[in-house]
């Protein structure tokens, strides 16, 4: 009976903390939005991959994954500004909406012109890769361009004011949802292949034209204009993001100038799931960056390491858990979208970058929110180096592999300057022993499942990364039992 009551009281003096329960809030809610984008992404996914033969499908990718990279990439310096100012004055409503409506010119007017000159350009591009459908695809996505942009700009004033599950809901369900509803009329009514572009770019039309209502204020008028330092903030993070979508974009549009358009179709099956890596983080981070902002602001130095080790520990832990279910599913979701079967071993190649990632992951968004801008930019462009550079160089003898073996070196050989640089800036450990310990073991355990390319070495791999991802949960609920926590700097 002692033993039962002392066990209780410790969980729920875990459960009651105020910083738990905020993280805890935001994985319930913002995943809980995530799952129906995941569901209605894979129905998406099932339907372009069946009714699509798989050439034109690897060049929709293709188009996809180019447009998805610029529009993340201009949008992204807008967000951001949006995010560092909104987090740290959070109160002004009027400065919120005049900056958001400025942001929102600053990301239209690049991607806009980005996309005329592709749409002019299309016939050239689809020539000198070889391949000629792909004009067609440029050509119709293009104002998918303009309008994700303008999304991705609008949803970091949501993250601003921590409406974190707005922001996912806006920013990813609502597109899938549209793109779920639209896409199976547009196949049971045969209409042309031109007419998934125009529902594409419809999926990130209607959400943004909801959010913009906002701007529409009637009592707010005029705009703020940006300062020199906005813009070069902007600027450094327009490059590094350029760099930095390298899973899901940049690696596709580098399997298609290296392979055929069935195998690029193989790759972006598995770049996609492999998206799904990162499904949990991805809330907590969002819930991490304005809650660092404003203890930043408040030069609350102790409160911002709890703060980080919470979410480091959480971001880990969240990412070898997930990743370990994806790779359990494999086998069932990929005979469902089609005869994609052969991208499991290019699925647990791209998990290792993924989960050596999520150590530096906390590390990084805090570097972001303290606007240390120069250091994302050597970051990412020194990965996308590598990336650009070694599979032209690898490819003739590990085939697609070569893009995920990119991947692994560069984060292995650039990302310790992030733990560096955040160790200088306030004095956060990213790493310690153990953590180095166990993120071998999960990347050794992945390598030896890709190469042996067996169900029961996949399993051996996942058993690892669920044992992994149970301790930094479990130690993350222990270390948060008996805090104090503000929620007024949250809510």
């Amino acid at each position: 009976m002692r033993l039962a009551h002392t066990v209780t009281n410790g969980i729920s003096g875990i459960l009651l903390n105020g910083r738990l329960r905020a993280y805890l809030a935001i994985l319930v809610v913002g995943s809980g939005a995530r799952v129906f984008g995941l569901a209605s992404q894979f129905v998406v996914l099932m339907i372009l991959s069946r009714f699509l033969t798989k050439g034109s499908f690897g060049d929709l990718m293709t188009a996809f994954g180019f447009y998805r990279l610029a529009g993340v990439a201009i949008g992204v310096g807008g967000s951001l500004v949006l995010l560092f100012h909104v987090s740290r004055h959070r109160d002004d409503h009027r400065a919120e909406i005049r900056l958001q409506r400025f942001s929102a010119l600053v990301g239209a007017i690049p991607s806009g012109a980005l996309a005329l000159a592709t749409v002019i350009a299309a016939g050239p591009i689809a020539a000198a890769l070889g391949k000629p459908s792909l004009a067609g695809w440029l050509q119709q996505l293009a104002p998918f361009l303009l309008f994700s942009t303008l999304l991705v700009i609008t949803t970091g004033a949501l993250e601003g004011r921590s409406r974190v599950a707005e922001s996912i809901f806006w920013g990813e369900v609502a597109p899938n949802a549209v793109r779920m509803v639209l896409l199976p009329i547009v196949f049971v009514l045969k209409l042309p292949d031109a007419f998934v572009a125009h529902v594409l770019t419809l999926s990130v039309l209607v959400p943004w034209l909801l959010l913009a209502r906002r701007m529409i204020n009637g009592d707010v008028g005029g705009w703020q204009r940006w300062s020199r330092w906005d813009y070069n903030y902007c600027g450094k993070f327009v490059v590094a993001t350029l760099f930095a979508n390298q899973l899901g974009a940049v690696d596709i549009v580098i399997a298609s100038v290296l392979f055929p358009s069935a195998t690029v179709a193989d790759y972006a099956v598995a770049a996609r799931l492999a998206a799904l890596f990162t499904f949990f983080e991805q809330a907590l981070l969002k819930r991490f960056a304005p809650r660092a902002g404003r203890l930043l602001q408040i030069k609350d130095e102790a409160g911002l390491h709890r703060e980080f080790d919470m979410c480091r520990r959480l971001a880990i832990g969240c990412v070898a858990l997930t990743t370990a279910g994806v790779l359990l599913s494999a086998p069932i979701l990929l005979p469902l979208l089609g005869n994609y079967l052969d991208a499991r071993t290019l699925l647990l190649w791209l998990a290792i970058p993924s989960f050596v990632a999520a150590f530096y992951a906390t590390s990084d968004r805090l570097l972001i929110i303290a606007g240390q801008a120069n250091v994302a930019l050597v970051v990412t462009a020194s990965s996308f180096a590598i990336l650009l550079a070694s599979p032209f160089v690898t490819a003739r003898w590990l085939g697609p592999v070569a893009i995920p073996a990119a991947m692994i070196l560069a984060i292995a050989v650039v990302n310790p300057l992030v733990a560096v640089r955040a160790r200088q800036l306030v004095g956060v450990s990213t790493f310690h022993w153990l953590d180095a310990i166990l993120m071998a073991c999960g990347s050794v355990a992945l390598a030896a499942a890709a190469v042996a390319g067996t169900y029961l070495s996949a399993a051996v791999a996942c058993a690892m990364l669920a044992a992994i991802g149970a301790y930094y949960v479990t130690t993350a609920l222990s270390r948060s039992s008996g805090e104090d926590y503000d929620n007024s700097l949250i809510f």
